[in-house]
């Protein structure tokens, strides 16, 4: 096309759906506008008097007129086409143009204009930062959640680990002859260090439930069993205070099921607690109950007291997080407040519900519903399957009735290796299995462990996770390698740690140990943890 038969088709350019500018290249080799068709005017909001003859730099001016000369100049010095984008600033806001610049050849070959053709990415921009706002934001909040979680996890263990010194040293204190006096304060160390532990757990269990990360192992189970199992270790507390405490478990209720048995002992711990905590006199009893006919909810546990009972103004929030009953005549009950925040929370993830009724004065009613499936069933959700790693079945860390005193030299002539580099802890394990008659062996460092292992070998070993030198995951993976490569049968490790979360007990089980027992430790939990693994070795 001849230049001037081009210049002569300009208006037919208000036809054309996109933004089209066209700039003449003068003899200086500058281009300038000569014409925009109406959809450029409308992007620009230029009339055709403000941009004639004027090139880019002096139609915008400043970083973007340059920008957009450039773009112009290197058209024209390669000849060939190019796409770019541009940001246009309007008296009202900025627009961003995606623009393909292609040159115009007069009949003499000479380079005569320039026509771009441009389309308003505005609103694709915008979403792209809007969505890499919404990703910068989600990235800054996992980064603060994985900081909470890191800090909560290392002062767990911080706290844990001298505790664990304070609970045991405590339990070996009463199992002298004490006097009165000295049974008192002994009694009320144990029992106040307790707390503190129950005031850590609950804020660990909260933490997780907000980062969603409770996950859920679900495995055939007693309920019978574990209700029985939450009595006892309660009743000690309900007789101290003269309470009345009952078990209804019916005989035409089923006892088999498939749950997480672990989550269901914390919310019945957590409701039992609760009701014999705010009951002074009477009764408190748990009750089963199994509807087959129910269309949801089918099996209901039901905790109920003849406490202080709940005020209606106060039933909306008491399962809100770190809210307490407000006792008006007496002081506030002690502790987090997250109790019920917690069991509701456990509920919820297997798909059950928690609801209270009360009568201020006369006591309270707590209900469990859920819709767990009986072996042989197929769960609402198909459920988990019970994790099995090799020979080593995932092991829960919620606390269990604790074992039978063993008759002394019950474990005599068996080698024990304990990795553990605090001393307080070295002497607490020393004295637990003093009259056991097992032969003990301690390991400052998980590299020492690995020597003496290698050396001298063990029927059992002690582990814990955060060593010097070489921690107790390492060590463990050094001992299995050792074993295969010797051929020898696999020693029994229990994972001794102040290391309490889920995530530790899966890599515990992962690295190739068998059991896990988490800090504070009772002394029948750790002789019942040795009496298992000793017996399937």
């Amino acid at each position: 096309m001849q230049q001037d038969e081009f210049s002569d088709h300009f208006g037919i350019l208000d036809a054309v759906e996109l933004a089209v500018i066209v700039l003449k290249v003068g003899d200086d080799g500058q281009p300038r506008y000569v014409a925009m068709n109406t959809k450029a005017r409308e992007a620009t909001e230029f009339e055709h008097s403000d941009y004639a003859g004027k090139t880019a730099l002096e139609l915008y001016g400043g970083t973007i007129g340059r920008r957009a000369l450039n773009h112009h100049l290197g058209v024209i010095s390669s000849g060939k086409e190019a796409t770019y984008d541009i940001v246009l600033p309007t008296e009202h806001k900025a627009k961003y143009l995606s623009t393909t610049l292609r040159p115009v050849f007069d009949s003499g070959g000479r380079l005569a204009y320039l026509v771009g053709s441009s389309a308003d990415i505005t609103s694709e921009r915008e979403r792209d930062e809007a969505l890499e706002l919404t990703r910068m934001a989600l990235d800054k909040a996992e980064e603060a959640s994985q900081a909470k979680e890191r800090f909560l996890a290392n002062m767990s263990h911080e706290i844990r680990t001298p505790m664990n010194g304070i609970i045991g040293m405590c339990e070996l204190l009463k199992e002298t002859d004490l006097d009165e006096q000295q049974q008192v304060f002994a009694d009320t160390i144990f029992n106040s260090a307790t707390a503190l532990l129950t005031v850590i757990n609950d804020v660990l269990d909260f933490s997780r439930i907000q980062a969603d990360k409770i996950a859920l192992h679900d495995a055939p189970f007693s309920l019978r069993d574990v209700v029985q199992d939450v009595g006892t270790l309660l009743w000690a507390r309900a007789a101290y205070k003269g309470i009345d405490l009952r078990i209804d478990y019916p005989e035409d209720v089923p006892h088999e099921f498939v749950g997480d048995a672990s989550k269901i002992r914390q919310i019945l711990m957590n409701l039992l607690g609760n009701a014999i905590k705010f009951t002074e006199a009477g009764h408190v009893t748990i009750r089963a109950a199994y509807d087959p006919g129910a269309a949801k909810l089918p099996l209901r546990i039901q905790v109920a007291d003849s406490g202080i009972g709940i005020e209606p103004s106060q039933m909306d929030w008491i399962f809100s997080a770190f809210e307490q009953v407000d006792r008006k005549t007496a002081r506030v009950i002690e502790g987090t407040g997250l109790g019920l925040a917690i069991t509701r929370a456990l509920a919820e993830r297997m798909g059950g519900t928690v609801t209270a009724a009360s009568v201020p004065g006369e006591g309270s009613v707590f209900t469990v519903g859920l819709n767990l499936p009986q072996p042989g069933e197929a769960g609402p959700g198909g459920g988990d399957t019970p994790e099995v790693l090799g020979s080593r079945q995932a092991v829960s860390t919620a606390p269990g009735l604790p074992g039978p005193e063993l008759p002394p030299e019950a474990l005599k002539g068996m080698r024990i290796l304990v990795a553990e580099d605090n001393r307080t802890n070295q002497l607490l394990v020393r004295k637990m299995l003093k009259s056991t008659g097992a032969d003990l062996r301690f390991a400052g460092t998980g590299q020492i462990a690995v020597e003496l292992f290698e050396s001298e070998g063990a029927d059992l070993i002690l582990m814990d996770l955060s060593m010097p030198v070489l921690g107790g995951l390492d060590a463990t993976r050094r001992i299995r390698t050792h074993e295969r490569e010797a051929g020898l049968p696999e020693c029994p490790i229990v994972a001794l740690t102040a290391n309490a979360q889920p995530s530790d007990v899966e890599a515990c089980l992962a690295a190739g140990m068998n059991d896990f027992l988490s800090k504070p430790f009772r002394k029948n939990e750790l002789l019942a943890r040795i009496l298992r693994q000793g017996k399937q070795a």
